[in-house]
């Protein structure tokens, strides 16, 4: 079972577009569609798997504008968005990251780690996986052996503000899920990066992908459904 992941970021504006937007994805799916919102509209969204754009490594405290675990757990949130590279590029560090793993773990929902920020489109792969390797294994420390969800970002290939828009090409992308699964055995590698409806049939025809995490595209339902309907063949 593929899984794809969509994350609407800050969009939409107001609580009737997002539950218009959650309505218009089919709740049943050969593979396993999951709707990142807001965290603010989480609570008003009826889907079956429903994530989390981020989260806070502390359960409870004096944090102010943070959202626990616990928070998320009680709102029926399945995953979460961990490392994200929009996050990284703020000042997210990999301890926090790895703190937020830990959490999340903890409380039995799934974290989505999300690498490649640092990566640069005329990097060779040994520079590449390097980068990769460094995060994973700063991610998963203290954490042992486990399955774990892998989001395959490029920066560069990012739409808005970090990257060029353009994805990376397919058999790069199979070739970076393949080293991924050689150091973390079951890990399940999704590919994230100006994915889209006229590119996914490439990623989703690469067996060792293991879905994608959409951005922007998810905003736009008849196009969504398709990079759906691309991992569903």
């Amino acid at each position: 079972m593929k899984l794809i992941i969509a994350n609407w970021k800050l969009n939409p504006s107001t609580l009737k577009e997002a539950q218009e937007l959650a309505s218009s994805v089919p709740k049943k799916s050969k593979n396993k569609v999951v709707l990142c919102p807001p965290t603010i509209f989480l609570s008003q969204i009826k889907y079956p798997f429903l994530g989390a754009q981020d989260c806070f490594w502390e359960e409870k405290g004096p944090y102010t504008g943070q959202t626990s675990v616990l928070q998320l757990r009680s709102l029926g949130v399945k995953y979460c968005l961990i490392g994200h590279s929009e996050n990284r590029a703020l000042g997210e560090t990999d301890k926090q990251i790895n703190a937020k793993i830990r959490v999340l773990i903890r409380h039995k929902i799934e974290p989505v780690l999300c690498v490649g920020f640092g990566t640069k489109k005329n990097d060779s792969l040994s520079v590449i996986k390097k980068i990769l390797l460094s995060q994973i294994k700063k991610a998963m420390g203290g954490i042992g052996k486990r399955r774990l969800v892998i989001a395959y970002e490029p920066v560069w290939a990012i739409s808005r503000g970090l990257g060029t828009g353009r994805p990376a090409d397919p058999a790069h992308a199979a070739e970076i899920a393949g080293f991924i699964r050689s150091k973390i055995a079951n890990a399940a590698v999704l590919y994230g990066g100006s994915l889209d409806a006229k590119n996914a049939r490439g990623f989703a025809a690469r067996k060792i992908i293991a879905g994608g995490l959409v951005g922007g595209v998810s905003l736009r339902p008849a196009e969504f459904l398709k990079i759906v309907e691309a991992f569903n063949n």
